[in-house]
């Protein structure tokens, strides 16, 4: 059986790879990805990063005597089979789940980069246009 922070580690050790795969397919066209505020430098730095991370995950899980293998299965959820000290498991884990951890990891990953070589935004200028007062409801 395993415990919490193993099953913490298996799912850091499935969502990093999925990171690694878009941020490196992000690299090539990096103005039409959310990612489009980075330096061209700071996708290395991520990638280097993530790496570092999964490496240690996949050391720790090898440490515990655990192998993690993908079940694939058509589905709205990810399928695994966990082999933890000559037992085995099933792991799911939903598309869904997934897509929201993936997204967090991201945020914290680039949260650590340096953010004065992040690219600026253009000003939007907002022109003053007359408003409709006749459009607004007063609910007094």
């Amino acid at each position: 059986m395993t415990t919490d922070e193993e099953l913490n580690d298996i799912n850091t050790y499935i969502l990093l790879p999925m990171i690694l795969g878009m941020i490196d397919r992000w690299m090539s066209y990096p103005d039409i990805t959310p990612l489009k505020h980075l330096h061209s430098s700071q996708f290395q730095q991520l990638l280097d990063m993530i790496t570092l991370d999964h490496v240690e995950v996949k050391q720790k899980l090898k440490a515990a005597d655990i192998k993690v293998v993908e079940d694939w299965k058509i589905g709205s959820s990810l399928d695994y089979k966990i082999f933890a000290r000559r037992k085995e498991e099933s792991f799911m884990i939903w598309k869904g789940w997934a897509k929201s951890q993936i997204e967090t990891l991201l945020g914290q990953y680039v949260g650590k980069l340096d953010k004065r070589l992040f690219k600026r935004q253009a000003d939007v200028v907002v022109e003053d246009k007359p408003i409709d007062r006749s459009l607004f409801v007063n609910f007094d």
